[in-house]
């Protein structure tokens, strides 16, 4: 019997489920998030934005990734539209600078979408694995717990949005175009998230240097695919010797 893919609450974080993504090595996953995200980067015509586009689309569905879990990918995201549109249109005008605003705003969301997919179908266990043999690693547990807290602070933020608005913050889509906004969006949302991710990283770094991070050459990695493949034969065993 297939088992259903477990869906995910929060942006950016790793979900379980059987692709071809799931399957391809850390390194390679990289090769093509990097290459997506350099192609996103060149294109400036219509045409080949819309080819871009499907790649990245096709790329993430592939990994039996849902609406829903790119919905909370992308929606941070929205915010930028609507500030690049009104700095065009201030710039440029009308319709001038309706394009570059456009072609701008859909640039920066594909952009991330490759390294989102690398987050999703990834765990860091593999990730370490993969690159051990390039970089010590002490540099490696630094940058992928880094890229870990990426879901942590995605739903900090939505936390932090949600008691902000209730307070009476000005930061409802509405409010973009008042100055106010901006303050806002300083005081109740960056600040706060600041002291939070400096409080986390302390946090993080006491609890590594509980658990012995540091005081050996090389480490260990846990690996969830073995453990299940280990505990599914085991249990098939422990069926077969009680018939």
């Amino acid at each position: 019997m297939r088992r259903r893919s477990k869906g995910s609450d929060y942006a950016c974080q790793y979900r379980v489920a059987d692709s071809i993504i799931h399957r391809l090595p850390a390194g390679w996953k990289m090769i093509i998030s990097t290459t997506l995200s350099i192609l996103i980067l060149v294109v400036r015509e219509p045409t080949p934005l819309l080819l871009a586009t499907t790649i990245c689309f096709l790329y993430y569905f592939l990994a039996r990734l849902t609406l829903a879990d790119l919905w909370r990918d992308i929606r941070i995201f929205l915010v930028q539209f609507f500030i690049l549109l009104f700095l065009y249109l201030y710039q440029q005008g009308y319709p001038e600078g309706i394009w570059p605003a456009v072609r701008t705003s859909i640039q920066i969301v594909l952009f991330f979408i490759p390294g989102i997919v690398f987050l999703r179908t990834t765990q860091v266990s593999s990730m370490m694995k993969g690159l051990r043999g390039i970089l010590p690693y002490r540099v490696l547990f630094l940058l992928f717990t880094s890229l870990r807290f990426v879901p942590f602070f995605a739903r900090e933020m939505q936390e932090i949005y949600m008691a902000q608005k209730l307070r009476g913050a000005h930061l409802s889509p509405k409010d973009i175009r008042r100055p106010i906004f901006w303050r806002d969006l300083f005081s109740c949302i960056i600040i706060p998230l600041l002291v939070r991710a400096l409080k986390t990283a302390d946090e993080a770094a006491l609890s590594a240097e509980a658990r012995g991070m540091g005081a050996n050459k090389e480490r260990t990695y846990y690996d969830v695919q073995k453990l299940e493949k280990f505990l599914t034969l085991q249990n098939n065993a422990t069926q077969t010797a009680g018939e």
